[in-house]
């Protein structure tokens, strides 16, 4: 078990909501900065599902739980803990580095409630950090295809050949 993944469901959901909310940040800093009209849509949706993903936790929190979430850690999981500055979205050197982040950080949530999820024992709650953790793994594949688009990778199949099938 991965020591970032608490056992009990109040230190999970904290750290759960911190990550979503440093999401939210990172991929609304992320989209301002993006100047093509179809990556910057790209990221507002991101950006509206780690939104979304923090209201169903908070959800969670309010029903098993109760009361209010108190506070949250001062770092949420992988790999969005050193990307803030001052509030500030830290310069990297490329767009590449901003998309391979963004892989990690969604690859690394995906981890999160999937282990949270064996952590956990509570067919409910494990049956929607199971949803999370499935649309954390969109999110990865969504921007793994972006990456591939970026490096000009984006061909399944040559036009030029004959067909895959009668090879």
């Amino acid at each position: 078990m991965n020591k970032e993944v608490p056992m009990d469901k109040v230190s999970l959901l904290r750290s759960a909501i911190k990550s979503e909310e440093d999401g939210y940040t990172f991929y609304s800093l992320l989209s301002k900065k993006a100047i093509n009209p179809e990556a910057k849509s790209r990221l507002e949706h991101l950006r509206d599902d780690e939104k979304r993903h923090k209201s169903v936790l908070l959800g969670l929190f309010k029903k098993y739980v109760g009361g209010g979430i108190g506070n949250l850690p001062a770092k949420g999981i992988g790999p969005l803990n050193s990307v803030f500055e001052k509030g500030k979205l830290k310069k990297l050197k490329s767009e590449m580095e901003y998309i391979n982040l963004a892989i990690k950080t969604e690859l690394a949530a995906a981890r999160f409630y999937k282990e949270g999820i064996v952590a956990i024992k509570d067919k409910e709650f494990a049956d929607i950090l199971y949803q999370l953790s499935e649309e954390e793994n969109s999110h990865y594949e969504i921007l793994i295809a972006e990456r591939e688009a970026m490096a000009g990778n984006y061909f399944w199949f040559s036009t030029d050949a004959t067909s895959p099938m009668e090879d």
